[in-house]
């Protein structure tokens, strides 16, 4: 779904309402969405945590694996998410933080759904200022912001530190058709023991060792995966990770901007 963010402000949408949507509909075709650090300890027991490379800027984005097609959420339903957590990176919609000259303001989906005039929360008082729902989602955002920053020096730490490594996934459906799903990253858990008692308590104090382990237990994830696909048009029977020495097969889906 193409977004189209203009800048927020008290005049232009002083009558402008956000409707509310529990199920997270906006989510449906984002099979990848960016999970920031401070939320790993939520998300891993939810959702399988990963790393996908952005070739153009030579770096990493943690990301939740939320479906394993490029398009397909397997935790969006109609009935409602699928599951107890959902990242801020979803919770944030229709808003975004983004520059604004040198500084970073709140944007807004002008296209979306949820807003229009007629239905839902008031972004501003009658006097112009701005309404505790729309309090809170400023606040939901600068949360967002800092943990995003927080999140980019963890991926600087684990690049320099040389723990990142592919991670491939072999896909059975229930059809018996098999397929691999590359261009996926991951800690690597040897490199990661290797590593001497200061580097290993620098990464403690500062709250990555934590979150590295989150990443890595969060693979016990990829069980819901198989649970949710039952109900879609492909149903996994099982998947596997597989060793580093498995012979590679197909492309990887390319990275999904977080919506």
């Amino acid at each position: 779904m193409a977004r189209n963010y203009v800048l927020l402000d008290k005049e232009a949408h002083k009558n402008i309402k956000i409707k509310q949507d529990p199920s997270l509909t906006h989510s449906k075709g984002s099979h990848l969405v960016g999970v920031s650090i401070r939320e790993f300890a939520r998300a891993a027991s939810s959702v399988p945590l990963v790393l996908v490379k952005d070739e153009a800027a030579n770096r990493y984005h943690c990301t939740g694996l939320y479906g394993l097609v490029e398009g397909v959420n397997l935790y969006y339903s109609a009935e409602g998410w699928q599951s107890h957590f959902a990242p801020l990176n979803l919770q944030r919609y229709p808003f975004d933080v983004r520059p604004n000259g040198d500084q970073l303001s709140i944007f807004i989906d002008k296209d979306s759904d949820l807003v229009n005039e007629k239905e839902g929360i008031a972004l501003f008082n009658e006097d112009g200022s701005v309404s505790e729902y729309m309090e809170s989602r400023q606040k939901l955002m600068a949360e967002l912001v800092n943990s995003e920053n927080l999140t980019q020096d963890f991926v600087k730490t684990i690049t320099e530190l040389d723990l990142v490594e592919e991670l491939r996934l072999g896909i059975r459906y229930a059809s018996g058709e098999q397929r691999q799903l590359v261009g996926l990253y991951s800690i690597s858990e040897e490199k990661l023991m290797k590593l001497d008692d200061e580097q290993v308590l620098k990464l403690h104090r500062n709250g990555f060792l934590g979150a590295m382990y989150a990443m890595l237990s969060s693979m016990g994830q990829l069980n819901k995966l198989v649970q949710l696909s039952q109900k879609s048009e492909q149903p996994i029977a099982a998947i596997q990770i597989l060793p580093k020495d498995a012979p590679q097969a197909q492309p990887a889906a390319e990275p999904a901007k977080a919506n």
